[in-house]
This record gives C-alpha cells, structure tokens and sequence, in this order.
C-alpha cells in the first residue's frame, strides 16, 4: 500500500504526518508493507521542514524529519498513491481538479482517521507561534494513531484472507 499525505508547501503538515505514520509502523512492524510520502500542492521543490517542525522533533527526541525536502505534487505521485489524506477541503478541492482519477482515493486526514467532529480540517501553522505548531503536530498525532489501527486491521484482514485461500 502506498499512502501520500498532501499539504500546501510540504514543508509543515504532511511531513509530520509522514514522520509519525512512518514511526507508528515501524513500531506495529507494518512498515515494509506500507510507503509512505507526503507532497505540497504549491511546494518549493527542495525546501527543508520549516525550523519549528524541526525543532519540535527534535525535541521529542525524534530525527525523522531532519532530511525532509519539500515536493512538489504531481500526476505520478496520484498514480501511485492507493490512499491521499489532505490536510484541508481547499487542499481536496485542489487535488480532485487536476487530478480527477483520484477521487476514490483522496480524504481529509480527520475525516479518515474519524476524528472530524465539527472542525474537518488541520489548519496551517505557518507563521504563527509554537504554540500552534505543537497544538498542530498533536492534532496530526490522533489521527495518525487513528489511521495505524485502521491500517493494522487492513493488514490483518488480508493476512486472515490469505491463509483461508490456501
């Protein structure tokens, strides 16, 4: 399974969304059968994770996201995505515009995760305090555990599929 997170200039939410999706896995042993990647919908290619993203994993005693550098969205990445969570209805509306083969595919990652009361969407913290910063990693933080279960419940299904075929 191949899950692209989509944000605007990739260098805030989908990457913490990858880096905490990617370290879920790893410690539910599902990383070797999912990918996970994130894109911006108006990324600088090459930008590093803005300086608070940083700082807060580092904090956290986490260096996943150190080497990260920003993409940009594009056709070949919707190919290959199975699952696209975005982080916003305009980040939906965007991505379903130029790209309407991934309709099926595209979700808000609150909605996805079934964390989307009334508010559906994570909002930028770009410019804004850290306080906002860590109010959004943890907000990111749910959904992602949200998401590891519903993906360890997928794999475990296909597992069970699987030994009853043979």
């Amino acid at each position: 399974m191949n899950i692209l997170f989509v944000c605007t200039g990739n260098t805030c939410r989908s990457p913490m969304a990858e880096a905490l999706l990617k370290s879920e896995l790893e410690n539910q042993n599902l990383l070797s059968k999912v990918a996970v990647s994130s894109a911006g919908i108006a990324a600088l290619a090459g930008a590093e994770a803005s300086e608070p993203v940083k700082n807060m994993f580092v904090y956290q005693g986490a260096n996943l996201i150190n080497n990260h550098r920003a993409t940009p969205l594009d056709a070949a990445k919707v190919e290959d995505a199975d699952l696209i969570l975005v982080m916003t209805a305009d980040h939906r509306r965007q991505l379903l515009a130029n790209y309407p083969q991934s309709a099926g595919k595209t979700h808000l990652l609150k909605e996805y995760a079934g964390l989307a009361s009334r508010d559906t969407e994570i909002s930028d913290p770009i410019g804004l305090g850290s306080e906002e910063y860590a109010r959004v990693l943890e907000e990111i933080r749910a959904c992602i555990k949200k998401v590891t279960a519903i993906l360890k419940k997928e794999q475990e299904g296909r597992i069970n599929d699987n030994s009853h075929r043979q």
